[in-house]
């Protein structure tokens, strides 16, 4: 299916992934994940194992720890080790920025290249990983660097469009690291290399695969029917890897273009939903996919498909059987397993969202945060307040019980547990 359409879908940027949890970050049985190492969480899902968090607040509003001066771009903010990573423009040059976690003091930065400036939005769009004591990150030309967590210092770096001939998307490089096993892997655009994989603490290329324009997604890593797989979502459709080598397991066409530049718009994280589906969704509408394995070889069949969930900014996200998600600028519910509408919301504009404890917690475009019922039997506000101002399209990240929120100009720490 070829769909095209106008929208903001770029800006999924720092906003695209689901992957299995980087190792670090992976918890005993029963336990909890306080840090929050990279994109969209310790398992790259929005969803997180705190509990315990506030359900409401006082009249003036969640009691703030602290603010910190920040600078352009879209990058989310990752947390491990008592630090808080995170990639933004200042004074005509891109950085990775480590701060203390409860403070918001800057303990190191690390130069990426020239800021990046657009007409849509300008700074970085990709969020840092953290694993094994190092950070690793891309900035929005496809500077792909690993340092050391705590001090800055450069492990290795590639630069994606000089090396792999990678032809970087017009709204900037927005997809983010992806650790399997004792591998980085990121969607590269390049030729034949689309995609690549490097040995995590050398930087030496494992393996490169394939031919497709870059969009703004980034990859997930899953298991079907006992294949581990790597899911990327580029400017053709899906295409899942084996991660050894980057051999192709199967694959299904979603494209989506701007009619007028021809910039492709695949922009959302792709969700697992176990045991063998993929749900998608782009500024043009939604789809849930099901992968088969047919002897050696994999088939997929469409479930359903929808305009209920047209995600042209940030990504959605499952739990149980429900999706949340935000459809253009309407916070909506949907039936994972038949694309039904539950309920729908107004207010937040092109939002983002994560959950925890039983919560939905909101950003809206406007800097209005809001704790919602995660719950398919209707829209419940339990809090709101605004804490920010200007546009702000990047994901929250929660971690040890600190919100961390940032737009163009600050960075905000919100306490969760009172």
């Amino acid at each position: 299916m070829t769909k095209s359409i106008l929208l903001l879908a770029f800006v999924n940027l720092a906003l695209s992934s689901s992957l299995p949890p980087a190792e670090t970050a992976t918890p005993p049985e029963g336990g909890v994940v306080l840090d929050w190492p990279q994109w969209r969480g310790a398992n790259r899902d929005a969803v997180s194992s705190e509990s315990g968090l506030l359900d409401h607040w006082p009249a003036a509003g969640p009691t703030i720890l602290w603010r910190a001066q920040a600078g352009a771009g879209f990058s989310s903010v990752s947390v491990a080790d008592g630090k808080a990573y995170t990639l933004w423009d200042e004074d005509g040059t891109q950085f990775l920025f480590c701060l203390d976690a409860s403070t918001g003091q800057e303990l190191w930065r690390r130069e990426l290249g020239k800021a990046f400036i657009h007409y849509y939005g300008n700074g970085p769009r990709s969020t840092p990983l953290v694993d094994g004591g190092t950070v690793f990150t891309v900035g929005t030309e496809g500077r792909l660097v690993a340092v050391d967590m705590n001090t800055g210092e450069l492990r290795w770096q590639h630069d994606l469009e000089r090396e792999y001939g990678a032809k970087l998307p017009p709204y900037g490089y927005s997809s983010s690291p992806l650790v399997v096993s004792d591998k980085v892997v990121i969607e590269a655009g390049g030729r034949n290399a689309a995609f690549i994989a490097f040995e995590k603490t050398t930087g030496e290329v494992v393996w490169a695969s394939q031919d497709d324009q870059p969009a703004y997604s980034s990859p997930i890593a899953v298991t079907i029917d006992g294949v581990e797989q790597v899911v990327f979502w580029s400017a053709h459709g899906l295409r899942a890897v084996a991660p050894d080598d980057g051999r192709v397991l199967w694959r299904h066409i979603w494209e989506e273009f701007c009619p007028v530049t021809g910039v492709p718009l695949n922009t959302g994280t792709p969700l697992f939903i176990a045991p063998d589906r993929i749900f998608i969704s782009s500024g043009s509408g939604a789809a849930v996919v099901r992968i088969l394995r047919v002897g050696e070889k994999f088939v997929v069949k469409t479930v359903w498909e929808s305009e209920e969930m047209r995600s042209d900014v940030n990504t959605s996200l499952l739990l149980g059987n429900y999706v949340y998600g935000f459809d253009r600028g309407t916070l909506k519910c949907l039936d994972v397993r038949t694309g039904e509408l539950m309920w729908r919301a107004r207010g937040f504009q092109r939002g983002s969202l994560i959950a925890a404890d039983g919560k939905l917690i909101v950003l809206g475009e406007a800097g209005n945060l809001a704790l919602i019922d995660a719950s398919p039997e209707g829209f419940v506000e339990r809090a709101s307040a605004s804490v920010l101002s200007g546009k702000n399209w990047t994901s929250p990240s929660l971690a040890g019980g600190r919100l961390y929120l940032r737009n163009h100009d600050e960075l905000v720490c919100i306490d969760m547990k009172g």
